[in-house]
């Protein structure tokens, strides 16, 4: 699986484009807090990651938010490395 990363206008949000579909296209999944992910395995572990607070699910995206105090290159490794192992075991 590859995994494309692409700033958005948001300094704190990221998106990662795999290829490979996670939901049906013209769909979306959105968690604003650890709670709102318990269904969802992906979601899920993504808030696990310090600094995480919000996750977007959308055709072959996933956009991550961080708050202000985290920096992306302390946490980029640990998404990345969550959402192969997450996807390739779904």
């Amino acid at each position: 699986m590859e995994i494309e990363v692409t700033p958005t206008r948001n300094e704190h949000s990221i998106i990662f484009k795999l290829n490979l579909k996670l939901i049906p296209p013209g769909t979306g999944l959105s968690f604003a807090n650890p709670q709102s992910a318990d269904s969802h395995p992906l979601a899920r572990a993504l808030f696990q990651v310090k600094g995480v607070v919000s996750v977007w699910i959308i055709d072959d995206e996933i956009q991550v938010t961080k708050d202000e105090k985290t920096r992306w290159g302390s946490v980029k490794p640990r998404i990345m490395e969550i959402i192969r192992s997450n996807v390739n075991s779904a």
